[in-house]
């Protein structure tokens, strides 16, 4: 039996926007884990979160500078563990498209470190499938209507 899903295709899905200059494409939302792709304008900093759970990564389009000063370019993987504290912004002329699979929650914290919300794969999910109600768009992520 041929347990291969058909493929999604990306570029032909639109983004739900979240904030002023972030977007997100959800592609897996299956227990505690999601994969997606997040949009990032330039000049746009993601500001201070934690992450409960694993995070990993991959650049594919864009520029982004991390909290440690190092640039994530094209191509360009970033594991982050459990309990990273972290804050990164897009830099140069183009947007970043990063495609991110993680896991637990990421908690958006003030200066003091105090937790201000968070999103886990539930909340993302019942965003999604709010926007794609909203939009007459039909859900395309694995695991969103299940």
């Amino acid at each position: 039996m041929d347990n291969t899903s058909k493929p999604i295709q990306t570029h032909k899905m639109p983004w739900m926007p979240l904030t002023e200059g972030l977007w997100v494409r959800p592609l897996r939302l299956v227990g505690e884990e999601r994969t997606l792709q997040l949009r990032v304008d330039p000049g746009v900093t993601i500001p201070p979160h934690r992450h409960t759970g694993f995070v990993h990564a991959l650049n594919l389009s864009g520029h982004r500078q991390l909290s440690n000063g190092h640039i994530a370019g094209p191509g360009d993987y970033v594991y982050e563990p459990p309990s990273n504290l972290d804050t990164w912004s897009c830099i140069g002329d183009e947007p970043c498209v990063i495609q991110i699979t993680m896991s637990g929650r990421v908690e958006n914290i003030d200066e003091d470190g105090n937790l201000l919300s968070y999103t886990d794969t539930a909340k993302l999910r019942e965003k999604y499938l709010e926007w794609c109600k909203r939009e007459s768009y039909v859900p395309v992520a694995i695991g969103a209507s299940d």
